[in-house]
Formats: C-alpha cells, sequence, structure tokens
C-alpha cells in the first residue's frame, strides 16, 4: 500500500522536541573549514534525520525510514515538513506492519551524506545536535534483545564517534547502557517506548 501525506499528522507523537521548529542554529564549526566543506548549519532536526539516513542507503536521494513503531513514523513525517519544508504530498508511506516513509530531495541528501561523513568530527561533544544524530541512528536501526541495546549497521566512524562521546561498543552492541540512555534521552523516540531492567549496569 502506498499513500501520498497531504496534511501532517493530527496527533504527532514524542515530546522530544520543541514546539518551534526553528531550533537553535549552531555553526559546523567556527573559524577555517577544511577545504570542500559545505556551508551548513547545525540543528537537532537535522541532525536526527541524518542518523536516519546513515542506516539506510545513504548514496541517493532517497532520503527514508523503514520501521515498525508509528511514533517514529510520526516524527521523521513532522520534522520533514515542518523543519525541512518538505512539502506533505512528497512525502511517500508505504507497507502495513513494517513502514516505508520516503521523500526525495538532492539537496538535502547531499548535506546530511556531509554530516554522516564528517560524524567524527562534528560530534565530539554531549550536545544536542550530537544527541539527536544519536538518537536518529537508534531510532532507525536499534533493537532491544534480553535487556541489552544494539544499533545494526555501526560502521567504523560510528564506534569512532560514540566512543568520542563515552559510548562504547562492541560489534553492533552498547556497552554501557546507562550512559548511552542518558544521551538520547528525550532526544530518541523509539527509547521512550521501550522497557529496560531498572538495574542493568554498565559492563565497561
Amino acid at each position: 500500500m502506498k499513500v501520498r501525506l497531504k496534511t501532517l499528522l493530527d496527533k504527532p507523537r514524542g515530546g522530544a522536541w520543541r514546539s518551534s521548529v526553528r531550533g537553535v542554529n549552531c555553526p559546523v564549526k567556527s573559524g577555517k573549514q577544511p577545504s570542500g566543506a559545505m556551508r551548513i548549519k547545525l540543528k537537532p532536526e537535522i541532525c536526527y534525520v541524518a542518523g536516519i539516513y546513515s542506516k539506510g542507503d545513504s548514496s541517493s536521494s532517497k532520503i527514508e525510514l523503514r520501521t515498525e513503531s508509528s511514533a517514529v513514523e510520526e516524527r521523521f513525517i513532522e520534522i520533514a515538513i515542518k523543519s525541512l519544508g518538505i512539502l506533505p504530498e512528497r512525502v511517500i508511506a508505504e507497507g502495513t506492519r513494517k513502514r516505508n516513509i520516503y521523500f526525495y530531495h538532492s539537496k538535502m541528501a547531499k548535506q546530511l551524506r556531509y554530516i554522516i561523513s564528517n560524524e567524527t568530527r562534528l560530534f565530539k561533544k554531549r550536545d544536542a545536535n550530537a544527541a539527536s544524530f544519536v538518537a536518529g541512528m537508534f531510532d532507525a536501526a536499534g533493537r532491544v534483545s534480553n535487556g541489552m541495546l544494539s544499533i545494526e549497521g555501526l560502521t567504523g566512524s560510528d564506534q569512532v564517534m560514540l566512543e568520542n562521546l563515552g559510548i562504547y561498543t562492541e560489534g553492533k552492541r552498547i556497552r554501557n547502557i546507562s550512559s548511552f540512555i542518558t544521551l538520547i534521552h528525550g532526544f530518541s523516540v523509539l527509547l521512550e517506548r521501550i522497557q529496560l531492567p531498572g538495574n542493568e549496569r554498565d559492563p565497561h
């Protein structure tokens, strides 16, 4: 089943984002930019979508989310329309249980690829932009099994970026769960809807 959205969902879920779609804009980096660097201002919403995009096919202009969570779907659509300026009719939703939501935007895809390819440089401190990027990764590819958290498809660059933020991994598994939860709490929609044991310890 394929549908095109003509209006924003009436009751978007997830209170992690500010009501204003004009979040605080922060420069990527002060001073001189590396040769070939794009002029782009980071904000939590675009970092969240970049995290999602990083766990799919980030080589095309198709910006896509695959999810079984209606809450994550609604957040992705809300950001696409309100923050990224995508027309509702350009957002396509397919499937029933496993949903595939996407839109095409070549300029936006180029900006997202720049963020992904520079993740270890852009996300060195635990701020809203870094938390949003990691939250997007988790909402797109996060898994919970036997009280453990993991992110499918972690790259070497992802692991270095996470370690810079104090998050340690073993393959796809998050080793220090408490620190990870602290980082993305309030930014990840999926995290708000999972149950973890109350006494888990960080094995790091």
